[in-house]
C-alpha cells in the first residue's frame, strides 16, 4: 500500500535529522489489515496515576505498540525510545522514529502503529490540566508552561535541541526514587519544552475548538458563528455581520490575528472536519464532501490535496493503516 502525506520531519535523539518535504510515498513493510477495515471511532481510556502520585509514569517495552485508536483528559508527553511507524495526532498522520518527542493535550484523539514488528519502547508521562494545583497556572513565573499546554490543544513537536535536553531529563524522572522529585523534575520538563521557540503544531490549525482570546470578543464571536454553520453556504458579509465590523475589516482581521483571509481560514476549517469524517466512518469521499460545505468533489479534492498534501482517499487509507499509543 502507498500513502501520500505532506511535510514530515523525524527527528533522532542524536540530533539525526531526516526530512522530506512535499507530497512524499511511504511504501508499508508490513501490514495486518483487511481491504474493508472498519472505520475507527476513539475510545475515551481511562488513566490511573502511579501509587502516591498525581500523575501516570509509563514504560512501554513490546514488539509493538498497542494500535488502538483513543483519547483522555489527560496531557500526555510520550518519547519514543526504540521503534518507527505512523502516529496519527488529531487530524494529521506523521511518521515517528526513534527520539520522536510530542505533547498531546487533553481529549485530542491519537494513535502509533510500528511499520514492523520487533521492539517497540517508549517512556510516557500523563498529567492533568491541574496536577499542580489549580493556582498553579495562574501564577506569572508559569505563563510558559500555561501557553505550552494551551497549544497542546493541537499536539506540539519540538526542536532538535530542546527535545535532546527533554529526552534526558525524561530519563531522570523516570529514575527518581522519590514521587516528590519526579514532580519537581516533571515540572521542570514542561519549563523546558515550555521554552522552545521553534515548537510547532501537529494537527492542522482549525483543528481545535476556537480559543477565547483576551479583548478580541469580535473575533471570538466570528469563530464561534462558523463553528455553528460551517456546512452552510457563508460569505465574508455574513461573518461580518455577526462581528458588527465591515466586510473589509474583518478581512484585515482575519489576516492579522490568523494569518490568513476569511476564506482561507473557512476552507481549512471545512477540510479538517471532512479529515475527522475519513476517519471515523466509512461514508463515501463525495457525501463527506458535500456534507462539510462544498458544492462540487473536484474542488473538495483540490483543497483537500493542497491543504493535506494527498488526495482524501489516500488519507483515509493511510489513517487506517496506522490502526495508536
Amino acid at each position: 500500500m502507498v500513502a501520500h502525506f505532506k511535510r514530515i520531519d523525524c527527528q533522532g535523539v542524536n540530533g539525526r535529522l531526516t526530512k522530506y518535504d512535499g507530497i512524499i510515498t511511504f511504501m508499508w513493510l508490513k501490514l495486518n489489515l483487511d481491504d474493508d477495515f472498519c472505520p475507527m471511532k476513539p475510545t475515551r481510556e481511562n488513566i490511573q496515576p502511579n501509587q502516591g502520585s498525581s500523575f501516570s509514569c509509563l514504560e512501554i517495552d513490546q514488539p509493538e505498540f498497542d494500535s488502538h485508536y483513543h483519547y483522555h483528559p489527560e496531557f500526555e508527553i510520550t518519547w519514543i525510545v526504540e521503534g518507527e511507524g505512523q502516529r496519527l495526532i488529531g487530524d494529521v498522520v506523521e511518521p515517528f522514529c526513534l527520539g520522536d518527542l510530542v505533547v498531546i493535550g487533553g481529549g485530542v484523539p491519537h494513535q502509533y502503529r510500528n511499520w514492523k514488528s520487533g521492539r517497540a519502547r517508549a517512556k510516557v508521562i500523563q498529567f492533568s490540566r491541574d496536577v499542580f494545583g489549580s493556582d498553579f497556572l495562574r501564577m506569572p513565573e508559569f505563563e510558559g508552561i500555561r501557553q505550552l499546554l494551551d497549544e497542546a490543544a493541537r499536539g506540539l513537536r519540538f526542536s532538535v535541541e530542546v527535545q535532546k535536553m527533554a529526552c534526558c531529563q525524561i530519563d531522570e524522572l523516570f529514575e527518581s526514587a522519590s514521587e516528590s522529585n519526579r514532580a519537581l523534575r516533571l515540572m521542570a520538563l514542561l519549563d523546558t519544552l515550555g521554552q522552545d521557540s521553534e515548537r510547532e503544531s501537529v494537527a492542522s490549525d482549525v483543528y481545535a475548538k476556537p480559543v477565547k482570546v483576551k479583548k478580541m470578543e469580535r473575533l471570538e464571536r466570528v469563530l464561534n458563528y462558523l463553528e455553528g454553520h460551517w456546512r452552510e453556504s457563508i460569505t465574508l458579509a455574513d461573518a461580518a455581520q455577526v462581528a458588527a465590523l465591515h466586510p473589509q475589516s474583518l478581512s484585515r482581521f482575519f489576516r492579522q490575528h490568523l494569518g490568513m483571509n476569511f476564506q482561507e481560514y473557512l476552507v481549512r476549517l471545512r477540510v479538517s472536519r471532512a479529515a475527522q469524517r475519513l476517519i471515523e466512518t466509512d461514508r463515501t469521499v463525495a457525501d463527506i464532501a458535500f456534507e462539510c460545505g462544498f458544492n462540487n468533489l473536484s474542488n473538495f479534492n483540490y483543497q483537500f490535496k493542497r491543504i493535506k498534501g494527498g488526495r482524501p482517499s489516500e488519507f483515509r487509507g493511510g489513517s487506517r493503516a496506522t490502526g495508536g499509543n
